[in-house]
Order: C-alpha cells, then structure tokens, then sequence
C-alpha cells in the first residue's frame, strides 16, 4: 500500500486506541486495524481495560471467520511478545496468517523492545515500524515516560489574563477564560492519569478536580500538602470514596485528613528546604500507578517544578483581559541562569471563544 494509506488507516488505529483512556494505565493505549490484501478493513479493536484483550487480538477477534491469511495489521505500538495477563500477541498475529504488520513505535518496556519485531520477522512476517511515530508517541507519553525516564509525565494548565496573570493579589481567579476554553481542562483532566494542586488551592478555591464538559473518565486526585492536610468539607474529601484522592506530604506531617481511610497517602521525605523533592515524587508516582501528571496549580506548586525542570509541556489559555498588580503563574521561578532557563516551543495553537490557547512543549 502507500504511504499515504498507511498514515490513513494508522490514523483509525490512534483513534480507536484512545478509546483507552483513563481505563488501561499503566498499560499503553493501542488500537490495532486488519486489511485484506486489497485494502479492505476487515476487522479493528483496542485496549479497552487493564486485564482485557490487547488491541491485535481485539481486532483479530473482530475479523468474526474472515479470512486474514495475506492481511495487514496497523498498530500504534509493537506487539507484545510475552505471556502476561494475556497470551503473546505476536503468536497470534503469526497464526492468524498475516503477513505485513505496520507499526508507529517500538515499546520500551524491556520484556518486548524489539523483540515482537524480531520474532515476527522470524516468522517471515513483514514488518514496517514508524508511521505515525510522532504521533503514537504523544498519544502514550506518560507511558514512555514512565519507562524511559522512570518518572510521570509533567504537564501544566494555566488560564491568564493578557498580561499574564492567573488571579488578583487576594487570590481571586475564577473563570478568566470562557466556558469554550474551560472545556478544554476538563479534556486534559480525562487525559492525564492524575490531576495536582497544592493545599493553598484546595484550601481557596475547593475544587472539585473532575471531568464534567466533556465525555471521559476523571483522574486520580493529587494534593500536594508538604505540611497540611485536606479540610474535611471539602469537594475533594467528601468525594474522596468515590474518586481516587492522594495526599502527598512528609514523613514526620500529622496533617488533618491523614486518618481517612478514603484518601491515600504519599508519604515523602522532605528536601533541604522544607519541601517535597518534584523529581523525587514523579517517580514515586510511577509506583502508584500513575504515569502522566496535568498540575492546575498554584504559583508556588507550578513555579517548584519549573525550577526542577520537570515540565514537559504547558497548555496556556489566554483571555483578553487585563488584570494588573496579580500574582502569576510561576511567581516563584528563580531560573539558575539566563542561558540555563527553561525553553519551550510552540506545539498547538487553537481558538476557544474569545480566548486562545497555545500549548508548548518542552525543548530538550
């Protein structure tokens, strides 16, 4: 096929993996698709839960007696070749009588990294990897972050005005943005594994962290409380049973909400200033199952990790608005230098109402 088809129908497999989210992590999300020899789709699937079928045997399955000796797969990530909770599924691609597999990236999780490639070509399977990589990659940062740089994925959301405020000096900051852009946090929030902020933004805006605008599943709750707890009214700890709500503080902190039993909590050792390590706890949440992280603030949790240097990417809605004397996103933030300073390049930019938003990535 060409490389204009192939991009099409890898395109169907991305949409079909994100079918997934918010249900699959720490698996990846995968969507797989099966062509006939003249191009017809015959059969398509996805990871749709942690445990279940993975996507190649998902659209096998789909493909319901139809022939797929001489099929091409498309799949967003390299087949498994272990026996996990499911059987390998390049045995059963193999089987199946494909012949060609397209692949977008190799998966780093060391049991496979290259070896479902290596043991279909040994089958005499074709195989063509990096359609789409781009791409496929973005769809599974968390993912590949956790495996390959052994922490979270950071991101960041933040509304300001044009002058680059997120609220005035006593604090007050709701709705800067349109509901348009609003909709967008709550995308992000379905998104991401988990969703951070700090105690004084628990203690001040009593959010409730969830995923209302859109249709999706809501993240994990993280509160970032190196000395305080959660208020026991609040949003946060009144739905703590129901969705999955993370206390992070120190080791020797008796903070309020410590003893209910709803809320889990991180114990950490504090850093030389009294603080929680943000590397040390990317990584720490890798172990709790957590893989990408959207923090929603405040200034003093967001400007912490950009002086870590730990954010990898920032959505940013900008409303036309001035607000003057206020306090910004990264107040904080004391670069170690000028030349040594965090750089960013835009990624996306896009209308929402009145505001736009434009999402950079970090350059490495």
């Amino acid at each position: 096929m060409s490389g204009n088809t192939d991009k099409h129908i890898m395109r169907r497999a991305l949409k079909l993996a994100l079918k997934g989210r918010g249900h699959v992590s720490p698996n990846p999300r995968v969507g797989a698709v099966i062509t006939a020899p003249d191009g017809t789709i015959i059969g398509e699937g996805c990871h749709t839960h942690f445990g279940g079928l993975h996507a190649e045997a998902a659209a096998l399955k789909a493909c319901d007696g139809k022939d797929t000796r001489g099929a091409t797969i498309y799949v967003n990530l390299e087949p498994c070749c272990f026996q996990g909770k499911t059987p390998p599924c390049t045995t059963a691609i193999i089987k199946s009588g494909i012949r060609r597999v397209v692949a977008a990236v190799p998966d780093p999780d060391p049991r496979v990294n290259g070896r479902g490639f290596a043991a279909l070509r040994e089958a005499g399977v074709r195989v063509e990897v990096g359609v789409l990589a781009d791409e496929a990659r973005h769809l599974n940062r968390g993912y590949f972050s956790a495996r390959e740089r052994g922490r979270a994925w950071c991101a960041v959301k933040v509304a300001l005005s044009l002058d680059g405020k997120m609220a005035a000096l006593d604090g007050e900051s709701k709705w800067i943005t349109g509901p348009e852009a609003r909709k967008l946090t709550h995308a992000l929030r379905a998104d991401h594994d988990a969703v951070m902020v700090g105690a004084g933004t628990v203690r001040h805006d009593n959010p409730q962290l969830t995923v209302r605008s859109v249709r999706g599943p809501s993240p994990a709750r993280i509160i970032l409380a190196p000395h305080f707890g959660i208020p026991p009214d609040s949003k946060l700890a009144e739905s703590a049973a129901q969705i999955r709500t993370i206390l992070v503080t120190t080791e020797t902190a008796d903070p309020p909400g410590a003893d209910d039993k709803t809320i889990e909590l991180l114990r950490m050792k504090e850093n030389k200033f009294g603080m929680i390590d943000p590397e040390e706890l990317l990584s720490r949440l890798v172990d709790f199952g957590i893989q990408s992280l959207l923090i929603e603030g405040g200034s003093r949790v967001l400007s912490s990790f950009m002086q870590a240097d730990l954010i990898d990417e920032i959505s940013v809605g900008y409303a036309p608005s001035v607000i003057g004397q206020g306090i910004s996103p990264f107040e904080d933030f004391n670069p170690v230098s000028w030349s040594g300073r965090p750089r960013f390049r835009i990624a996306r930019i896009k209308h929402y109402g009145e505001d736009v938003v434009i999402t950079y990535n970090r350059v490495t």
